[in-house]
């Protein structure tokens, strides 16, 4: 019987699925797994290396292409229904496992407590542009109340790293469906937001992942249009969860302050000057960045002059 089911989505992630795989291969554990990958029509190498390693391990391998390119949402659904484990752990394909027990020591918290409808674990953020790393990049929010832990989920704030999941609790409370009807692309923000509003959860107190950050990853586009996209998929879906579960004035106010002024932070980055005065006017209390960002929006030399002071502080 298997306990737990491995879920793996890739798209082109040729530079870095081996790393993925090998770290999924050294676990220590005492019961069953699977890896159930769902590939969404690479156009690189990912699927000839993941299909070397289920030759190697075909006892451990579900390896599915999909047959036309479905997008994140889809495919992680698709590759879920495939899902049979008791448990689901949910890695991309170019994060990794930190520790060699991280697969045990979730799955034992799951099995504890059976009301538990996930655990959530630590990560270090690895910066490739930089090679630098932030260790243990979610420690205090991890030793936050659940309280506060459930408005950081709320507001977004929570990075889809080292869940594990029940799974009949994923089924039971998330409706994909709804989301694909909203022509929504995003696949964690929904989980996360539904799972906490539903069911109890807990957290390990360690670092047990590996986040890597780089410009090809889906969520770290330097994209102008594709970042914007982003946050108004994700300001829909706010949008979307704050009338279903009525969510106090005081989250709707600070998620729509903290959008506004990412938005304002990507026009002086991308010195747009439209989308800089749409953000700028939204915001009520304006900081000294917030303007230092406005500026940087309307005027490209106070771009570049941001640009270089940065540059100089980072040596």
């Amino acid at each position: 019987m298997i306990l737990l089911s491995v879920h793996l989505i890739t798209y082109n992630n040729e530079l870095y699925i081996e790393d993925t795989l090998q770290s999924i291969l050294k676990q220590n554990v005492d019961f069953d797994y699977d890896i159930v990958v769902g590939d969404d029509c690479s156009t690189d190498g990912t699927l000839d290396i993941i299909n070397k390693y289920a030759k190697k391990h075909p006892q451990l391998f579900k390896v599915q292409k999909n047959n036309k390119q479905l997008g994140i949402l889809k495919n992680f659904i698709a590759t879920l229904d495939r899902c049979n484990g008791t448990y689901v752990f949910d890695i991309a394909g170019d994060d990794m496992l930190k520790t060699n027990d991280a697969l045990q020591k979730m799955v034992d918290t799951l099995e504890n407590n059976i009301k538990l409808g996930f655990v959530a674990s630590g990560f270090d953020s690895y910066y490739e542009e930089h090679n630098t790393t932030v260790n243990f990049k979610n420690k205090a929010l991890l030793n936050s109340s659940k309280e506060q832990y459930t408005e950081a989920v709320l507001l977004g704030k929570v990075a889809p790293i080292g869940q594990c999941y029940r799974k009949e609790f994923l089924d039971e409370y998330v409706d994909f469906d709804t989301y694909i009807n909203m022509n929504i692309s995003i696949e964690d923000y929904p989980i996360l937001v539904n799972m906490v509003m539903n069911i109890d959860f807990e957290r390990i107190n360690e670092s047990l992942h590996i986040y890597r950050v780089h410009d090809a990853s889906f969520s770290h586009q330097k994209n102008l249009d594709e970042l914007v996209f982003q946050k108004q998929e994700m300001k829909t879906l706010f949008e979307y969860f704050s009338k279903k579960y009525a969510f106090s004035s005081e989250i709707k106010k600070e998620y729509l302050h903290n959008h506004h002024k990412i938005l304002l932070f990507y026009a002086g980055y991308f010195s747009n000057k439209k989308l800089g005065k749409d953000a700028y006017n939204n915001i009520e209390s304006k900081s000294i960045k917030d303007r230092i960002h406005y500026l940087a929006s309307q005027y490209l030399t106070i771009r570049k002059l941001v640009s270089l002071r940065k540059k100089i502080k980072s040596r």
